[in-house]
């Protein structure tokens, strides 16, 4: 039996006989990623895992002119079905990939579309604002958990980054770490991943095999699996 390098323990029974989509696209081309996203139920004494379906996540990336547009969908099973509906801008960045520049949030429960928590962002050189009036001041690049899996796909030199994260476009942290890229093996195959670190954050593992797909991402209880990758 494989070793299933601690980062992976969240995706552990999945993982053993999961086999990537056939798709290979380029991350900076027009392309949209899909991954189902699934919790950590039950530890087996072989340290195997069950893990749950919980919800999908769709995320489809656009060129343009010095950067890129995103649009997200999120839909996960909890206190009822919360569904992230986002559009988010990014600018070339030389540290991480890409930087935020602006986005817009639509967060609602299924049961109750017309309740919808409404997000308006933008970035002024070093300064955050949320919905005009609620600033944060952030002197690095910023991303969230929906656009590491792009911004990191063609990193290839060694990086011990500072960065500020905008979890699920709605918190802001500074003083967050991205590390990497770290070999791995697993069922013969080399992956390489990188960790996201910080104040306030438990570790997360964005996972790449070795044609530069995000095929895991890993939040401790929570990871996102890849099932589709396709060209738009």
């Amino acid at each position: 039996m494989n070793i299933i390098p601690a980062e992976l323990n969240a995706i552990a029974g999945q993982l053993q006989n999961y086999d990537a989509p056939e798709q290979t696209v380029q991350l900076d081309s027009n392309c949209k990623l899909t991954y189902e996203i699934l919790q950590w139920a039950k530890t087996h004494p072989d340290g195997l895992t069950d893990d749950r379906p919980i919800g999908t996540v769709e995320i489809s990336r656009y060129n343009k002119e010095n950067g890129a547009e995103y649009q997200i969908v999120e839909k996960r099973n909890g206190g009822g079905r919360e569904i992230y509906e986002a559009t988010v801008t990014t600018a070339r960045d030389e540290r991480i990939g890409e930087s935020i520049t602006n986005w817009k949030l639509d967060w609602y429960q299924a049961e109750t579309p017309d309740k919808r928590l409404i997000i308006n962002g933008t970035v002024r050189e070093s300064t955050i604002e949320m919905n005009a009036d609620k600033k944060h001041l952030a002197d690095t690049p910023i991303s969230c958990q929906w656009i590491l899996p792009f911004a990191l796909a063609n990193q290839t030199a060694p990086m011990d980054e500072a960065f500020t994260t905008i979890d699920e476009l709605t918190y802001c942290k500074t003083d967050q770490l991205l590390h990497g890229p770290a070999q791995i093996e697993v069922r013969g195959q080399s992956l390489f991943s990188f960790r996201h670190t910080g104040y306030g954050t438990l570790p997360i593992h964005y996972v790449f095999d070795s044609q530069r797909r995000p095929i895991f991402v890993t939040f401790t209880l929570l990871s996102w699996i890849l099932r589709d990758i396709e060209s738009i």
